[in-house]
């Protein structure tokens, strides 16, 4: 595709033709404030907030959506913009439950008086996602302390039927959450009812999430810019038991976890290692460490055998989550006999742990360690583990508990028994993480003497593509 040459914030560059501005900026190091933008999926432009000025335009442009054309020039930071930005987050603040925008313990909402670093360890606020919250770090960015508009006191009933919790009084109708579940996961749970103000986000005919069709895959929590949905989070109980006397504790690390650790510390990529995790972990009172990768083998050599007994079929379809396993059983009730329904590395950990380390202790609490997703969701519905903890959970335990990752820090895994895996099966079990995009995988494995063609799907709407087609022997589901 051909380039076109703008120009923007007075920087001069050659970008694809058909470029968003926002993707301009971005790819060029220039700062765009975004609250319904989702990169890879096509925008709403509704929230108004990446809002720019285009020279011989008439009107504010919205940069995730407006077009690059030759000879353009934009401005995104000037004072009309950042106005127009900031009378957006002063409307959306009337309409939001503001204990996060008013300090309880100050008792101030001037936003030169909020330590954002004093907020992540704070836990006067009930919000889970206090101190990393996208539409508190704007307020603060564009400093909107009192509101000029009459603040509506949201009293609308919290939805905790489920493990995954909506706080409507927390949402701002960006429509992430949206997307991610109807374009992405193809399980169409969450929608938008009602019009204007009035707009709410959730499940069809107003029921709870118990009752709709939510699968658990949690990537609803994870694109959500504020704290209107969210896995309860359990830090103070995680905490504690690693401290009580006569209680055992054991927990996996998954090293997947290390790059949003990093994230929220804001240090450079590889600053943190295993063993410095498995260190602070030491220090937070856990008594034994095992890398996940021990529980992953221990599940794959599970669904080796299972995958040995219903290779005849066709399609064979690999769920190794709890939320997987949901969408496939509520999908395809017809192809029951080619379901393998195998462990997480979770669950297998959470079975094996007691057994491998603490076999006489009265008491023993499992711990995951790992990235968000479906971890904290399946944990609390089928109590593999005690708790899942995911790196915004661990950042805020350490920072209470005074135990960064500090390379001085360091400690051992121990090794949880694992059995023989078949090389056959390993490019049907290769690494491979959920993405928002994409299509699946094809690889080809060789079991005896049989060829197949397996489909490894990184979420739920590559999965459903893939059983719909009928061209595989075996599709692995990752939610």
């Amino acid at each position: 595709m051909a380039n076109v040459n703008i120009t923007i914030d007075g920087k001069q560059l050659s970008v694809p033709a058909g470029m968003t501005i926002l993707a301009a900026a971005q790819q060029n190091d220039i700062y765009i404030p975004t609250l319904c933008f989702l990169e890879k999926l096509d925008p709403h432009a509704s929230c108004r907030m990446c809002v720019v000025e285009v020279e011989g335009a008439r009107t504010f442009q919205h940069a995730c959506a407006a077009k690059v054309r030759e000879g353009m020039v934009v401005h995104t930071n000037t004072e009309a913009v950042r106005a127009s930005r900031k009378l957006t987050l002063q409307l959306l603040l009337s309409d939001h439950s503001v204990d996060c925008h008013h300090c309880l313990r100050i008792g101030s909402s001037k936003c030169s008086d909020l330590d954002p670093k004093f907020c992540e360890w704070c836990f006067m606020c009930d919000c889970e996602k206090d101190g990393f919250c996208d539409l508190q770090r704007l307020a603060r960015e564009y400093e909107v302390d009192k509101l000029p508009f009459e603040q509506k006191h949201n009293t609308k009933p919290i939805d905790k039927t489920s493990v995954i919790v909506r706080n409507p009084n927390k949402c701002i109708k960006c429509k992430r959450c949206v997307d991610v579940c109807g374009k992405v996961q193809t399980v169409h749970n969450l929608a938008a009812s009602g019009r204007g103000c009035e707009v709410v986000i959730g499940p069809a005919f107003g029921k709870s999430m118990a009752e709709s069709s939510c699968v658990g895959c949690g990537r609803c929590v994870e694109v959500c810019p504020t704290g209107a949905i969210y896995c309860a989070e359990h830090k103070d109980e995680a905490v504690y038991f690693a401290h009580r006397d006569g209680i055992k504790t054991v927990a996996q690390v998954d090293e997947r976890l290390i790059p949003e650790l990093e994230r929220v510390w804001k240090c450079a990529p590889g600053t943190v290692t295993k063993e410095q995790l498995a260190g602070s972990l030491k220090k937070i009172g856990i008594d034994e460490i095992v890398d996940a990768a021990d529980g992953a083998a221990l599940a794959r050599a599970e669904a080796e055998q299972m995958l040995s007994v219903h290779l005849g079929n066709k399609p064979v379809i690999l769920a190794q989550s709890l939320a997987a396993q949901k969408f496939v059983q509520k999908n395809w009730p017809d192809l029951m006999s080619g379901f393998v329904f195998a462990p997480s590395a979770m669950e297998s950990f959470g079975h094996a742990a007691k057994a491998a380390f603490f076999p006489e202790a009265a008491q023993v609490k499992t711990y995951h360690v790992g990235p968000v997703g479906p971890d904290a969701a399946e944990a609390g519905e089928s109590g593999c583990v005690d708790f899942a903890v995911n790196a915004r959970e661990l950042y805020r335990i350490m920072i209470r508990t005074g135990s960064e990752p500090n390379p001085k820090r360091t400690a051992e895994f121990a090794k949880l028994p694992t059995p023989e895996l078949n090389p056959a099966f390993d490019p049907l079990f290769a690494d491979a993480d959920w993405q928002l995009d994409g299509e699946s995988e094809t690889v080809e494995i060789k079991v005896g003497r049989k060829k197949l063609s397996c489909a490894i799907c990184r979420n739920l709407g590559q999965a459903r593509a893939a059983i719909d087609s009928g061209a595989f022997d075996v599709i692995r589901v990752i939610a």
